[in-house]
C-alpha cells in the first residue's frame, strides 16, 4: 500500500495546511470561503477554509485571514488561473508570511478542472469542513 493510501485511511486527506518554511500548494478555487472557528494552544482562533483542487484532488485549504485576503484580491482570476501559495516561516511561527500568486498556466488549469470533475462529490465541502473543525479543536 502506498503512503498516500495509508494517510487517506489514517487522517483526513481532504485538508491542506502549509506548516513549514517553503511549503507550497498550487490549486484552482472551486467554492466560496468558509469561516472556521477552533482552538489552538487553548486560544480561540478563526481560520478560513478555501475549497480547492490540486493534482491530488479536492481539498479544503485551511489558512489565516491575511492569506485569504490576498486570495480575495485574485478572485477575478480564479476562472482562468492556477493559484500558488508559498509559506515563508518556520513551523509554529505565527508571523509567517504567505506569498500568493496567480499563474496563467492554461494547461495546468484545464488539468485541474478535469481533476475537479472526478474528485468533487456532493458532500465534499461539508465533510472537509467537519474534518477541519475536528482537527482545529484537538
Amino acid at each position: 500500500m502506498s503512503w498516500k493510501k495509508k494517510m487517506k485511511e489514517w487522517a483526513p486527506a481532504n485538508l491542506t495546511f502549509l506548516s513549514g518554511d517553503g511549503a507550497t500548494v498550487s490549486f484552482i478555487v472551486v467554492g466560496e470561503p468558509l469561516l472556521l472557528t477552533g482552538r489552538y494552544k487553548g486560544k480561540e482562533q478563526e481560520r478560513i477554509g478555501c475549497p480547492i483542487v490540486t493534482d491530488e484532488g479536492f481539498s479544503l485549504f485551511v489558512t489565516g485571514k491575511r492569506t485569504a485576503r490576498k486570495l480575495a484580491y485574485l478572485e477575478d482570476q480564479f476562472v482562468s488561473h492556477v493559484i500558488m501559495v508559498t509559506r515563508h516561516g518556520v513551523e509554529e511561527d505565527t508571523n509567517a508570511k504567505y506569498e500568493v500568486v496567480a499563474l496563467p498556466d492554461t494547461n495546468k488549469f484545464n488539468h485541474l478542472q478535469e481533476v475537479a470533475k472526478i474528485t468533487i462529490e456532493k458532500d465534499s465541502i461539508a465533510q472537509a469542513t467537519k474534518d477541519a473543525l475536528e482537527v482545529m479543536n484537538q
